[in-house]
């Protein structure tokens, strides 16, 4: 079947700019992209050669797939539940919105069945890549996003700062011991690893990792503007779910959110559902952190897309009402979130340009992982992981690697 088709009539999005113009894909790769003042379905003549599949967007958005680098399950499927059934219902989920790559995230458990549950991921991120990369043209469908690797959110944070990580399974000391014991169970398939960076040994790991180009987040950190400021010095690039899990900022001691709000090295997280951050702060930190430095997540846990309810998770019971998920005491646990829904939150309540806004869920995500080269734009050489939204940022069609997502 043939491999080759040219998006028409379409509003591009790219990092700074949306414009009319076409797109032609071959064998899951960008070839070239068409620029046009009109929105007539034209594109030059040389396309034809491919002899592509027209598919008219009419009108609508063509973006690059969202790239959801921190979350942690949906519809009663968790990462760490060690199952290629609860992987592939994730995986799914996240097509449905947009999202055509994504991080599988661990949380805070018994730090052996942590290990566990991480020696599975690593497997299961290998696997996927493997069957990616010898796929042909003749499937002509994908079934979920593409695991791109593994986000440990687990175990190392303050007591302070906990938030919803148990506390029983904290270690609040960051050894040599678990440093390998952790490298070892993820192998490659560990791209950024959360840490409380005012930890005992936390030096250590952050430049162990730094110099492996694995990305170090401060997460869940009680930790002085000084002693966040020493972390980046070591090779903090990334501040997990900013503002949530963080001591708060003072004009006298600006903390943890000083430093990363401040520093043009870091790039912010956010939950942009108007209630983990309220929807001034996001405008705050568009403002703040410019459109190049802000990365949109959902954190994303189990009980997301589920109804209103009780629910089990890791041992303990979360509560879902209107959508927002929190344990019994009140505290939020993760979100329900989707990417697509964090990007219209950013238009609609942040009041960020939508190709900003876009930007923050394709090209910065990729960029931190060190994907930008392959990932996060529509340009030529790129993988034709693309997106058609209408003007209510509503998924029309997913293409990954140029196949059509079929639910």
């Amino acid at each position: 079947m043939n491999s080759a088709y040219v998006f028409c009539n379409c509003q591009l999005v790219f990092p700074d700019s949306v414009v009319p113009g076409n797109v032609l894909v071959d064998n899951g790769i960008i070839k070239a992209v068409n620029e046009t003042e009109s929105l007539a379905s034209s594109f030059p003549s040389e396309w034809n050669d491919y002899k592509p599949q027209i598919i008219d967007c009419n009108g609508q958005y063509l973006s690059p797939g969202f790239i959801d680098i921190h979350n942690h399950g949906r519809l009663g499927c968790d990462a760490m539940d060690g199952k290629v059934t609860s992987m592939e219902t994730i995986a799914k989920c996240h097509a449905e919105h947009g999202v055509t790559s994504f991080l599988a995230g661990t949380s805070s458990i018994p730090w052996e069945k942590s290990l566990e549950s991480i020696r599975f991921l690593a497997k299961y991120y290998k696997e996927e890549n493997k069957r990616l990369a010898s796929a042909t043209t003749e499937n002509d469908n994908v079934k979920g996003a593409q695991c791109l690797g593994i986000y440990s959110e687990g175990s190392f944070f303050s007591m302070e700062k906990k938030g919803a990580h148990n506390p029983m399974y904290l270690r609040t000391e960051l050894t040599e011991e678990d440093l390998y014991a952790l490298v070892e169970a993820a192998g490659e398939a560990l791209k950024v690893v959360s840490l409380s960076p005012e930890l005992n040994g936390a030096e250590k790991w952050i430049r162990f990792f730094a110099a492996r180009e694995i990305v170090v987040s401060a997460a869940h950190s009680n930790a002085t503007y000084n002693e966040t400021l020493a972390g980046i010095e070591h090779g903090i690039t990334l501040a997990t779910h900013t503002f949530n899990g963080m001591r708060s900022l003072s004009h006298q001691e600006p903390g943890i959110l000083g430093a990363v709000l401040d520093d043009s090295r870091v790039y912010c997280e956010l939950i942009a559902d108007g209630i983990h951050v309220a929807p001034v702060v996001l405008s705050l930190v568009y403002k703040l952190k410019g459109p190049d430095r802000i990365i949109l997540i959902s954190d994303s846990v189990i009980a997301g897309g589920l109804p209103d309810g009780r629910y089990e998770k890791g041992g303990y019971t979360v509560i879902v009402k209107d959508g927002v998920i929190r344990l019994e005491d009140g505290r939020l646990s993760g979100s329900s979130l989707s990417l697509d829904g964090a990007v219209r939150n950013m238009v609609n309540l942040a009041g960020a340009k939508l190709c900003h806004a876009v930007r923050a869920a394709s090209l910065n995500p990729a960029r931190i992982l060190g994907l930008d080269s392959r990932k996060g734009s529509i340009a030529p050489g790129k993988n034709a992981d693309l997106v058609i939204f209408d003007e209510n940022i509503q998924i029309k069609k997913v293409l990954i690697s140029g196949k059509p997502f079929l639910p």
